[in-house]
């Protein structure tokens, strides 16, 4: 598996507009091949949000960001309340899901 972490940086007033631009990725990411898991995460202590995806693979990712949808959702320079912005991604070596 494949993880690739958008890493951003928000001002804490911006925070929920961010959270609201993304208010629809789950259900999109759900039909994009490869991918396993959608999450947006938002730290409570500074103003650090970060896009998580979670991918079959290396190859699913990398279609997925040559995609015309990737494109679309991407294509909006200027709106983003983000400050900055770091892409992280890891191999996964371990895993377990629990389901409660």
């Amino acid at each position: 598996m494949y993880v690739v972490m958008n890493v951003l940086q928000v001002p804490a007033e911006m925070k929920n507009r961010m959270a609201d631009m993304f208010g629809n990725s789950s259900e999109r990411m759900r039909q994009v091949p490869g991918c396993l898991e959608f999450q947006f995460l938002s730290s409570k202590e500074d103003g650090k949000q970060v896009v998580y995806t979670k991918w079959d693979n290396e190859a699913s990712f990398k279609t997925w960001t040559e995609s015309e949808n990737f494109k679309r959702a991407h294509s909006h320079p200027g709106q983003s309340p983000a400050t900055e912005s770091q892409i992280e991604i890891f191999e996964v070596i371990h895993s377990a899901a629990y389901e409660k």
